[in-house]
């Protein structure tokens, strides 16, 4: 047994391997090493691993430094070294914080590695493209069936600049199995890391992932000069449309108003961190969605998502209207102007059906 100076209650020490050390992986890495768990980081790009061995800082939290003892390797296989099989309660932990186009293919080299009958927590947002799929199908998919029980997702209203400098955080552990959701809820607790847990995993995973949809609405609505009027209508009916897509798709409505949905879609909607925001005001100034996401400098899951939401909207016979919007603007062609002209001109409708 290993004590938690953080919380003030022993933990199991096990070993906990981080996959991507992007803002929200690393971020995620130090808290559980400053609980007193072995954790090491994978991250795929060599200049990444050379900066944060080199410096101790990560480029894009520039208050962040890396403690001693926490390892940061290129190399997959020396990452997952030591991660042992077993149960969620006993065995070891795959922290996945990949964006969500590489998860498949990080699954394949989890597999490849022969490291499958792990905890296996997806912190990616999204959709998959073309399959339509949920991460936590994707994963299930690669690491096998078997694997559904140790599958869990990590997902809320959680800027990594500030969760990095300790302030406090709400967000949930969801799971199909209310016992990994429990073991994922007491292994990422901290003073100021308060984890919430839910057995409704559609709706969490739906939640995190079409809300950066709506943040590009709203970050275009801002890059435009519309007021505040306008964002608040794009969250309250942004709501709308996912908890229409959620439930149809099998989530509980009320997982929505909680949060990893109203919560995570405040967040992302109206905070400056936010990359979908900063996006969608990119584009809205005048910029192409190319030269938005150069700009931007990091990876924006909502313009990978709104295809894939599009797509499900028409495929379950959903409506969708600002995510169609945000879609004709970033694939179609459309002027942001014309998008917000075309989303005020729709027919008069009833707030809330009968």
């Amino acid at each position: 047994m290993n004590t938690n100076e953080t919380s003030g209650s022993p933990v199991q020490r096990r070993q906990i391997t981080v996959l991507s050390a992007g803002t929200w992986g690393i971020t995620l890495a130090k808290l559980l090493f400053d609980k007193g768990y072995g954790v090491r980081v994978w991250e795929y790009s060599p200049q990444v691993v050379e900066t944060l061995m080199n410096t101790r800082s990560h480029p894009k939290l520039p208050r962040f430094e890396l403690p001693p003892g926490l390892e940061v390797t290129g190399s997959i296989e020396e990452a997952l070294r030591d991660t042992p099989a077993g149960g969620p309660e006993n065995g070891g932990a795959i922290i996945c914080v990949v964006p969500a186009a590489h998860l498949r293919d990080t699954a394949r080299m989890v597999v490849q590695a022969g490291y499958t009958g792990r905890l296996f927590v997806i912190c990616s947002k999204g959709i998959e493209n073309g399959s339509l799929k949920l991460m936590t199908d994707v994963a299930a998919e690669e690491l096998g069936p078997e694997s559904r029980g140790q599958l869990a997702v990590l997902s809320g209203p959680s800027h990594a600049e500030e969760v990095s400098l300790n302030m406090p955080t709400a967000i949930t552990a969801a799971s199909d199995d209310p016992r990994t959701a429990q073991v994922v809820q007491e292994m990422f607790m901290t003073p100021f890391f308060r984890v919430y847990s839910n057995t409704d995993i559609i709706g969490v995973e739906l939640g995190g992932a079409l809300k950066n949809v709506i943040a590009i609405a709203c970050g275009i609505s801002d890059g435009l000069g519309h007021g505040d009027n306008a964002k608040a209508a794009l969250i309250t009916r942004g709501l709308t449309e996912i908890i229409r897509l959620g439930t149809v798709m099998g989530a509980k409505a009320e997982t929505f108003n909680g949060l990893t949905g109203m919560g995570d879609l405040v967040v992302t909607c109206m905070s400056q961190h936010s990359r979908n925001w900063r996006f969608g005001s990119l584009v809205g100034q005048g910029l192409s969605p190319q030269q938005a996401l150069e700009k931007v400098g990091m990876v924006v899951e909502g313009q990978y998502t709104v295809q894939a939401a599009v797509a499900l909207s028409r495929r379950e016979q959903v409506e969708l209207p600002i995510s169609e919007a945000v879609f004709a603007v970033l694939f179609k062609g459309m002027s942001p102007r014309d998008a917000v002209a075309s989303l005020m001109r729709r027919e008069a409708k009833q707030e809330i059906s009968d």
